[in-house]
This record gives structure tokens, C-alpha cells and sequence, in this order.
């Protein structure tokens, strides 16, 4: 009987319990505010009814973005780096981790950013948090970059912004600079040359002559030297294959003089080479003199073996006859033939001038005797360096 008494009061409760949830769910639904969802990610979730804010921690599914992304960043990771000794090694780790971050939570980030209390660190964090940020929000992150007031911090966050965006979606990253451009007119010329840098960082270099190809009058000025200049570095003949199809001849002798910056760095004598073959003229004598004072700064010799063999060239060569002339290491007797074939009557006397100063120091009677027969100097370095030669001549004060 007691059994029987027991079952019957759990049948009860049961469809008590059945009621109530079966009353709760009809007057929900004709009582309750209706509810919206605001955010669909990783983490604390907000829910807006008419009267109160809600916000619920709820569990991702794991095909869900943010949650893969999500598996990238874990607290403890960061605090058992973070409690290590610091070392390059370390804080690259750090810096990469923060950047996976940065793509879920660009606030969080930045805030971890900003309380490390070593400057140097910090300035690599924040780079970092742009790196990662500007893949997913690439205009957000430029704009925390563009609200910078230190134009150097600026310059560097907009490059970190850049490598991030570029790293993405190298297309997408050159209209979102466009539009950056657009929004900042002011700062337009040193934010195309931010994201040309990237560009040719990233080996995209097609693009980023392009970019400085259409742009305004006044950003070509800057941009074409730059981005030819660092194709040049790396890839000379691709550049130069470009810069020769320009058809407008200012905008093409811009890209060449940027070309012959980059290619007479790498290599000189390829440089030498290609100018050879360009027509005769003002321009091709300052590109050749640029790049022959690059090889004589590392190899003298080797440039002047390559002008004796292209004496042909003429004029065009003076440039780097002078350079030849001034190398620091050259002796008086080896630098003045040098100086004197130089076509130029006024750089044939300036260079002379300029290898006499140092001989007058070194060697007054030789020196002062070839000064004496010389008629390669004007009248205005002959008084210059006699000027010298007496002031070298005087007896030393008696004591």
C-alpha cells in the first residue's frame, strides 16, 4: 500500500511539473519581448529584449571561424611565455601570438599591446596587432594608425597595417590604400609610399609601379623612384622591361633614373651595361654618373677598366671619370689623368681642384709645381687653391 501511495505522489509531481513548464512556455510566448541576437562570435554573446541587456557566454560550434581562429590564442600560452626571461626569441613568440589575436579580438589585443612597459617591445607588439588586425579589418586597423599623431609611429603602424592587408589579399589591400587616400588627402603621398614599400617587401612589384604610375602629378614625383628602385633591386631587367614600355617620356625617365638608384646598388656593372644602350644625352650622363660612383665606391678598378673599354661614350662618362678621380684611395699621380679627361671644362677644373687640396697636404712641392704648368683650372679654383699654397708655404710661428 505504501508503494503504491509513493508511486502515485511521483506521478503527481511529474504532471505538476509538466503543467507549469507547459503555462511558463504559452504565457512566454504572448508576454516576452521578442529577443535579438547582436553578435554571432566567439565569446560573450549580447541579446537585446525591450527591457534589459543580456549578455551570455555560449559555446561556439567547432566548424564555426571564429572558433578555428579561436584555437590559435590561449591565455595560459601567453602567461607562461610571458613569464620567461626576456629574449629576442621570446618576444618574436609573444608578438606572433598577439597578431593571431589581434584577428579575433583587435581591442584586446591592442590593449595587451599598450601596457607593456618596455618601449622597444611594446612598439614591436603593436606591430604586430596591426599585422593581424588589418587581415580582417584592414580600414579599421589604418584608421588607429592614421589617428596617430608622431608621424614616425604613424609611418610604421600604416606599414604593419599594409603587410597585413597585403598578406590577405594583395588586390583588395591597393584599393583599401586608395580609399585611405582618399579619406586622408593629406597624408595621401606618404601613405601611397607606405604601401608601395609593402608591395615590393611582399614582391608584388608590378602593382606597386602601377600604383605610382596613376597617380597624381605630385605623387609620381615621389612614388616612381621608389617603386622602380626596389624592383630594381631585385629583379633589374623585369624593371627596366617596364620602365621602357611607359610611353609618356617625363614618366619613363622618372622610372629610369629610380631603376638605375636600385640596379647600381646590386650591381653596378649590369646598370653600366644597360645605360650603354640608351640614346646619348643629359639624361643617360647623370643615370651613368650615379651608377659609376657606386662602383667606384666598391670596386675603382673594375670601373675604370669598364670606362677605358667604353671610351666611346664620351661626355656621358664624366660623371664617373670625376668619381673615379676623387676615390679617396687613389694617389695624386693615378687620380689627375682621371680628372683630365673629363670633357666638362668646369667639372674637369672642379674635380682637379678637388684631387689638388688633398695633394697640396701631402706633397706641397709636387703638388705646387703642377699647379704652376696645369691650364685645366678656371680662375676661381686657381684663387682658391693658391689661396691654400701660400697659407701651406709660411714659415711656423716662433715659439
Amino acid at each position: 500500500m505504501s508503494d503504491k501511495l509513493n508511486n502515485m505522489r511521483i506521478h503527481v509531481v511529474l504532471i505538476c511539473i509538466g503543467i507549469c513548464f507547459g503555462l511558463g512556455f504559452f504565457v512566454g510566448k504572448k508576454s516576452a519581448a521578442p529577443m535579438r541576437l547582436i553578435q554571432t562570435v566567439a565569446g560573450p554573446v549580447t541579446f537585446v529584449t525591450n527591457t534589459v541587456t543580456i549578455t551570455q557566454k555560449i559555446p561556439v560550434p567547432e566548424s564555426h571561424p571564429a572558433a578555428a581562429a579561436g584555437q590559435q590564442w590561449n591565455d595560459q600560452d601567453w602567461e607562461n611565455l610571458a613569464a620567461l626571461p626576456a629574449t629576442p626569441a621570446r618576444d618574436a613568440e609573444l608578438a606572433a601570438l598577439l597578431e593571431k589575436l589581434a584577428a579575433i579580438d583587435p581591442a584586446r589585443a591592442m590593449m595587451i599591446a599598450e601596457q607593456e612597459g618596455n618601449l622597444k617591445f611594446r612598439d614591436q607588439l603593436i606591430q604586430a596587432v596591426l599585422h593581424g588586425w588589418a587581415r580582417k579589418s584592414p580600414l579599421d586597423a589604418a584608421d588607429w594608425a592614421m589617428a596617430l599623431q608622431d608621424s614616425g609611429a604613424r609611418d610604421r603602424a600604416l606599414s604593419s597595417v599594409f603587410a597585413g592587408a597585403i598578406a590577405a589579399d594583395p588586390n583588395a589591400a591597393v584599393a583599401m590604400g586608395q580609399t585611405l587616400m582618399q579619406q586622408y588627402p593629406g597624408d595621401a603621398v606618404s601613405c601611397g609610399s607606405r604601401l608601395i614599400d609593402a608591395l615590393c617587401d611582399s614582391g608584388n612589384f608590378s602593382a606597386a609601379a602601377g600604383l605610382a604610375m596613376n597617380g597624381s602629378s605630385d605623387q609620381r614625383n615621389f612614388w616612381l623612384g621608389e617603386a622602380f628602385s626596389k624592383w630594381a633591386a631585385y629583379q633589374p631587367q623585369a624593371a627596366a622591361q617596364a620602365a621602357q614600355a611607359i610611353s609618356d617620356p617625363q614618366t619613363r625617365a622618372q622610372a629610369l633614373h629610380g631603376i638605375t638608384g636600385g640596379w647600381a646598388e646590386a650591381d653596378p656593372q649590369g646598370a653600366a651595361q644597360f645605360l650603354e644602350q640608351l640614346p646619348a644625352g643629359a639624361d643617360r650622363a647623370e643615370m651613368l654618373g650615379q651608377t659609376l660612383k657606386s662602383w667606384a665606391l666598391t670596386d675603382p678598378k673594375a670601373a675604370a677598366n669598364w670606362m677605358i673599354n667604353n671610351s666611346s661614350l664620351g661626355p656621358d662618362l664624366d660623371q664617373g671619370l670625376a668619381q673615379i678621380a676623387t676615390t679617396e684611395s687613389l694617389a695624386p699621380d693615378t687620380a689627375v689623368p682621371w680628372a683630365e679627361s673629363i670633357n666638362d671644362p668646369q667639372l674637369r677644373s672642379a674635380t682637379l681642384a678637388s684631387v689638388m687640396r688633398d695633394w697640396l697636404y701631402s706633397d706641397l712641392p709636387t703638388a705646387e709645381n703642377y699647379f704652376q704648368t696645369t691650364t685645366n683650372l678656371s680662375d676661381a679654383d686657381r684663387q682658391q687653391l693658391s689661396e691654400v699654397i701660400t697659407s701651406l708655404s709660411q714659415p711656423p710661428p716662433t715659439q
